[in-house]
């Protein structure tokens, strides 16, 4: 497993508010955001995109469990860029960004493409949704996403701060749903989470950070129910680069050998690339006639 990233944390953040009566989710990935610009060399307009699209990520990850995981790719036609990335359910985050360096068109910030959200396990997909960018922030995109999908009143805040490099300094972002009328159960009205939550809308996200640090959300006291420790998470090794290797076939490994003697294979994740030398490819070909012959006999 690569160790890029090691000793880079975030942190995710769930729980209650206001008496239980809205419930909050909370991400903080700047440290994580600066490895896939550091990996990615991405320049500032692609880093500050990639680190709110990991914080979306981040976000959506909160309910998975188990061997689940979170999915987002972003497929941007204007400005023109991909991102993907996955969190499982320890919070371990991978990211990838492309293009490196990325125009800005609109200057409010809105993206025109298409953004895809999946919740899988090892064995299949539970869960996909598409929404169209039409103009909108990762932000209000996330924000229209999560409307659609829970049927949920809630404010979404997503922000990225950067110093004069580009180096992400901050990261993070906060979920705030009303929860439903419930027997026995205290409950906001509409109105009321409103006027209580509505200012979160025009606030920094380092000021709502260091709030949330010291109990509060607009003004209202939390119940943290988890914290999960995140970290850059990449499975990328030399034992899963020999089998995709592998996986080619004797033809292909047999022209690589020819023509380079050896293989490169670059992690679209971490940017690691990993030297494969020629009595490695030999010994996958002479694998595969091995198991050819095992399989005659």
């Amino acid at each position: 497993m690569s160790d890029v990233g090691t000793g880079r944390k975030g942190s995710l953040h769930r729980g209650f508010a206001g008496g239980r009566t809205v419930r909050f989710l909370a991400a903080e990935v700047a440290k994580l955001a600066e490895v896939a610009r550091q990996q990615h060399a991405l320049e500032p307009v692609a880093a500050k995109l990639c680190a709110e699209a990991m914080v979306a990520t981040m976000l959506m990850s909160a309910w998975v469990k188990g061997r689940e995981r979170v999915t987002v790719q972003v497929h941007a036609e204007r400005p023109r860029f991909a991102f993907t990335a996955d969190v499982d359910s320890e919070a371990g985050i991978r990211a990838r960004f492309y293009p490196p360096k990325v125009r800005r068109v609109r200057s409010d910030g809105g993206i025109d493409g298409y953004l895809h959200a999946i919740r899988s396990d090892v064995k299949k997909e539970i869960y996909r949704g598409i929404t169209a960018l039409d103009g909108r922030t990762v932000e209000r995109a996330l924000a229209a996403h999560l409307q659609d999908s829970e049927q949920v009143e809630g404010f979404l805040r997503i922000g990225v701060e950067q110093d004069d490099t580009g180096r992400i300094t901050v990261a993070g972002g906060l979920l705030v749903e009303r929860l439903p009328p419930h027997d026995s159960m205290p409950w906001m009205s509409s109105e009321d989470f409103a006027h209580t939550y509505g200012g979160l809308q025009k606030q920094p996200i380092s000021d709502l950070l260091v709030a949330l640090a010291f109990g509060k959300i607009a003004d209202q006291e939390i119940e943290l129910l988890e914290n999960r420790e995140a970290h850059w998470r990449c499975a990328c090794s030399m034992e899963r680069i020999e089998a995709m290797l592998y996986a080619l076939g004797v033809a292909e490994l047999s022209s690589m050998l020819a023509e380079d003697g050896n293989a490169e294979v670059t992690c679209h994740y971490c940017n690691l690339a990993y030297q494969v030398p020629g009595n490695r490819l030999s010994a996958l070909i002479l694998k595969h006639g091995e198991q050819a012959g095992a399989a005659e006999a």
